[in-house]
């Protein structure tokens, strides 16, 4: 149920902002409609965040690796 209630709130979005907007990055441009734009946003966004997510848990684990072998060295 919860998710046929996400489809039918997507789809209600989607057909309330039809109208075109136009997304400009240095001299490119590409005119789209705001609904698709703000998935595109969000896709971006999850992505970005999921790489830094797996950036930050890799370096938590080198160093606590790290800690742990000066620990058996030593």
């Amino acid at each position: 149920i919860l998710l046929f209630i996400l489809f039918a709130i997507a789809v209600i979005f989607t057909v309330q902002n039809m109208q075109t907007v136009k997304l400009t990055f240095l001299k490119y441009y590409i005119e789209i409609p705001l609904s698709f734009a703000s998935v595109l946003i969000y896709v971006l966004g999850a992505i970005s965040g999921g790489l830094l997510f797996s950036m930050l848990k890799k370096l938590t684990f080198e160093k606590k690796e790290e800690k742990n072998n000066f620990k058996q060295t030593t």
